[in-house]
C-alpha cells in the first residue's frame, strides 16, 4: 500500500511537469548601447548592457507561476574582456496564482515576492483585461518590471484580485513586506482599481505603509507606531491606440504621517509625474510627453536621461521596404537634470545645472521571432560645448515572445 500511494504521487508529479512545460511561455530581451564616457577627459568608449527574462508556468488551467529577472552591466570594454564585469542582477518578481471562477467573477490569489503587478506599467491591465499596450513609448525598458514603476510596490506578500465578467472593472487588495524605511520593516496594505473601457482606461491604487519599530523611547517593545507612510499612483487613458488620447500617469510615496510633525513634507524625489497628449493622422502618430519623474526611474529608461523635460515623439507604424515591415520615428527632448516640476517655482534658477537637448531618430522591425530596434542619439549640447566625440550613442536592442 506504502509503494502504491508513491507510484500515484509519482505520476501525479510527472504529470504536472508534463502539463508545465506543455504550457510555458516567456518573454525577453536585451539591450546594448555603445557610447563615450562623459567622465573621461579623453574619448574612452563605453559598452554596457541591460537584459531581461520574464516566463509563465502553467501548472494546471487555474494555477501558475511567474519569473522574471533583469541585469543591468557596466562598462563592458575592460582591459580584457575575459575579465569580470560589474553588473546589478535583479529578481523583479517570483508568484505563484491560483485562480477560482465564480458565477459573476473570477479570483486570483497570488503569494509573491519582488515587484508584483507594478503601478506604473500596464503589465496588470494587460494580465486581467488582455488588452494591448497603453504605456507611453517614452517610459520603454530594456529592464522589464524595473523599468517605470510610479512606487515601489516590492516585496513580500500576497494579493487577492476580483476580476468580474459583467463589467469591464477588477478590484484588489496586497499585504506585502519590504524595507523601504532605513531602520525597520514595513508592513504595507494597498487597494486597487481598475477599468477599461472603450474610450477610457484607468489603473488606481493607493494603501500605507507601517513601520515595524521595536523600541520606543529606549525601551524594547513588541511593535511601536508613531509613523505611518502613504502611496499612491495612477495610470489614466483618456481615449485609445486608434484615436487621439490623453495619457496621464502620477504617483507618490513614503509621504510620512507622524506624531512628532504636525506638517507633512513630500519630496519632490518621491513624486512621479507624466503628461502626454497623443495626436494620430492616418499612418502617424504625435505624442508630447511633459515629465518629472525620480532620478532613479529616469536612469533605467531607453529615451529618459534627467529627471524633468518634455519630449517630442513622432512615428509611423506602418512602413513597408518590400516583404518588411518597419515602425520609424524619432524624439526630440529638452531636459534638465536634478530638477522637478517644484522648481518651476523658481524660474530664474531652473537652468542653474545646465539643459539638455537630444535628438534620438530610431527603427524596429520584426526580426526572426521577435523585434529588433535600433535608435541613435545625438546630443546637442555636447556638440555645442565641443565634445563632439561623447555626443553620439547608439542602442541595439532585441525582444521575442515564446
Amino acid at each position: 500500500m506504502f509503494k502504491k500511494k508513491h507510484l500515484i504521487f509519482a505520476a501525479l508529479l510527472a504529470a504536472s511537469s508534463l502539463y508545465a512545460s506543455t504550457f510555458f511561455s516567456g518573454y525577453a530581451g536585451g539591450k546594448l548601447n555603445f557610447s563615450g564616457n562623459s567622465e573621461s577627459s579623453q574619448y574612452d568608449p563605453d559598452l554596457t548592457m541591460q537584459a531581461f527574462f520574464a516566463g509563465q508556468f502553467n501548472f494546471s488551467q487555474n494555477s501558475w507561476a511567474h519569473l522574471e529577472f533583469s541585469v543591468d552591466t557596466q562598462d563592458l570594454l575592460t582591459e580584457s574582456i575575459f575579465e569580470k564585469t560589474n553588473a546589478g542582477f535583479q529578481i523583479d518578481e517570483l508568484s505563484y496564482i491560483i485562480r477560482g471562477n465564480l458565477s459573476n467573477s473570477s479570483n486570483y490569489f497570488s503569494v509573491f515576492m519582488g515587484t508584483y503587478d507594478p503601478i506604473g506599467s500596464d503589465v496588470f491591465l494587460q494580465r486581467y483585461f488582455s488588452i494591448e499596450p497603453i504605456a507611453s513609448k517614452l517610459t520603454e525598458s530594456y529592464m522589464g518590471l524595473a523599468g517605470s514603476i510610479l512606487y515601489p510596490q516590492f516585496g513580500f506578500g500576497m494579493a487577492d484580485i476580483l476580476r468580474f465578467h459583467s463589467l469591464p472593472m477588477a478590484l484588489g487588495g496586497y499585504v506585502y513586506l519590504n524595507h523601504t524605511d532605513e531602520d525597520y520593516f514595513v508592513l504595507n496594505a494597498d487597494l486597487r482599481y481598475a477599468c477599461v473601457y472603450r474610450y477610457f482606461t484607468c489603473d488606481f491604487a493607493a494603501g500605507i505603509g507601517i513601520p515595524l519599530a521595536n523600541q520606543y523611547k529606549g525601551e524594547d517593545v513588541i511593535i511601536a507606531v508613531d509613523t505611518l507612510y502613504w502611496h499612491a499612483g495612477t495610470t489614466l487613458l483618456f481615449g485609445n491606440n486608434y484615436t487621439n488620447s490623453l495619457f496621464v500617469q502620477a504617483g507618490l510615496y513614503n509621504v510620512a504621517f507622524s506624531a512628532k510633525n504636525t506638517v507633512t513634507i513630500i519630496s519632490p524625489d518621491n513624486i512621479y509625474l507624466l503628461f502626454e497628449p497623443r495626436f494620430v493622422f492616418q499612418n502617424f502618430h504625435l505624442n508630447f510627453s511633459l515629465y518629472s519623474i525620480p532620478e532613479n526611474t529616469a536612469d533605467k529608461l531607453l529615451f529618459v536621461d534627467d529627471t524633468l523635460g518634455l519630449d517630442i515623439n513622432l512615428y509611423s507604424t506602418n512602413i513597408m521596404l518590400g516583404p518588411l515591415t518597419f515602425t520609424a520615428g524619432t524624439h526630440l527632448s529638452f531636459s534638465i537634470p536634478e530638477k522637478t516640476f517644484i522648481d518651476f517655482s523658481a524660474p530664474a534658477k531652473l537652468l542653474e545645472n545646465g539643459y539638455n537637448i537630444n535628438f534620438t531618430p530610431y527603427v524596429s522591425t520584426p526580426f526572426l521571432s521577435g523585434e529588433l530596434h535600433i535608435q541613435g542619439k545625438v546630443e546637442i549640447m555636447k556638440i555645442a560645448a565641443g565634445n563632439t566625440a561623447n555626443a553620439f550613442s547608439v542602442d541595439l536592442g532585441y525582444r521575442t515572445k515564446f
